[in-house]
């Protein structure tokens, strides 16, 4: 990692912060034991618990928040690093990735009180978040969403519901898209929701994806909200979304290529110690290393295209069309990797014992979340290459 933020960092005025979170990651890293990724990933409550308090404990949940909110500052490259570097051991936290998701709006549009209120205590991880954004029958169309909050004197009343909301019920706080005018097409608000409120109900879902971490139906029954949960200006919440796509885009990328490392890495060694005819290792075939070897290629492809998305990022420049490229290509090439890894690794890639089939789950659920990749494309075909919207 040095080297990639060499290339690409030297003269960023963060420069010496960004080489401090790649040591303080290495020290987590080396405070667990090498296999403790097969039993995060499968799920392990305690371990995930000692994880996520020892990233907290370092601080690295400040990175991206001003210094005068307690933040350590340095843009949105030292979340993707920190991620990255995660994600290659295997001890990402998406909790701590569904929080920086949802802390990005309030920075930009929250106003100080809210802040304080509700990124702050993140930071240390006292405090964490949901995302509620996806509905049943509105799928990708956020717009189409029918979920409501009214203003009834100086409360918001809020009904529907949301589903495939991971970690609902471990969360402290969700960040809510919701009408606010049923007749204006694009008139959506966002607000911060206390998940403890009266009036919500969950239902998890049968899904295993990020090991402990669960999916839910949640429904909103005339849930109250004060009026300063609101963020930003009624009406401007589709503009707020969209505005934070692009990062989401890149930390899901970030997620996704250390999962494609760590799936490689565990496959080399594999294949490097098991021997069949006469002897010679399994990795030794072409038919096993073509795989593995594409896979290399396309994850240092995908993560190219992911840091150079971020530099444009925490520029101010346009990074859309680099952050769904990254997404795309990474998505890819990490299921690709952990397929590849499951296929090498023969009948035993099938047992969750080594951890294979975790990874894969991780890797193919994010080419189609938190969009799919055929939206990704659409935009590719749009504002890359100027074809007709097709949707």
């Amino acid at each position: 990692m040095r080297e990639l933020i060499g290339s690409l960092f030297a003269g960023n005025e963060d420069y010496d912060l960004y080489l401090g979170v790649i040591e303080t990651v290495e020290g987590i890293i080396r405070e667990f034991p090498e296999d403790a990724w097969k039993r995060k990933m499968i799920g392990d409550p305690a371990l995930e618990k000692q994880v996520q308090a020892t990233v907290y404990g370092a601080g690295l949940m400040g990175l991206g928040v001003d210094e005068q909110y307690n933040g350590m500052g340095g843009g949105l490259l030292g979340q993707i690093l920190v991620t990255d570097m995660l994600a290659q051991a295997g001890l990402t936290s998406f909790a701590s990735v569904l929080t920086s998701f949802c802390r990005a709006p309030l920075l930009n549009h929250g106003t100080p009180a809210q802040i304080e209120q509700y990124v702050v205590p993140s930071i240390s991880g006292e405090k964490a978040f949901c995302i509620l954004a996806t509905e049943p029958d509105a799928g990708t169309n956020t717009f189409n969403i029918s979920t409501r909050a009214v203003k009834r004197g100086d409360k918001w009343v809020l009904n529907g519901q949301k589903t495939y909301i991971t970690k609902a019920a471990e969360s402290d706080y969700g960040f809510l898209i919701a009408r606010t005018d049923m007749e204006a097409a694009g008139a959506l608000s966002v607000f911060v929701l206390d998940m403890k409120s009266p009036g919500i109900e969950m239902q998890p879902m049968n899904i295993s994806i990020f090991g402990e971490d669960r999916q839910y139906t949640v429904f909103f029954d005339d849930v109250e909200m004060p009026e300063d949960a609101l963020v930003g200006e009624e009406g401007a919440g589709g503009k707020y979304m969209f505005a934070g796509l692009n990062a989401e885009r890149l930390i899901i990328s970030a997620m996704a290529v250390g999962t494609a490392d760590l799936a490689l890495r565990e496959t080399v060694k594999y294949v490097n110690e098991r021997t069949l005819f006469g002897g010679r290792p399994t990795g030794a075939y072409q038919a096993v290393q073509h795989p593995l070897a594409q896979a290399r290629a396309d994850t240092e492809a995908a993560r190219l295209l992911l840091y150079h998305g971020t530099k444009l990022f925490d520029e101010g420049r346009d990074a859309g069309l680099y952050s769904n490229m990254a997404k795309l290509q990474s998505a890819n090439a990490a299921t690709d990797a952990c397929d590849a890894a499951i296929q090498s690794h023969g009948g035993s890639g099938m047992d969750e014992d080594t951890g294979m089939l975790a990874l894969w789950r991780t890797a193919r659920v994010l080419k189609i979340a938190p969009i799919n990749n055929e939206m990704i494309l659409n935009y590719i075909a749009q504002h890359g290459m100027g074809l007709p919207r097709s949707y």
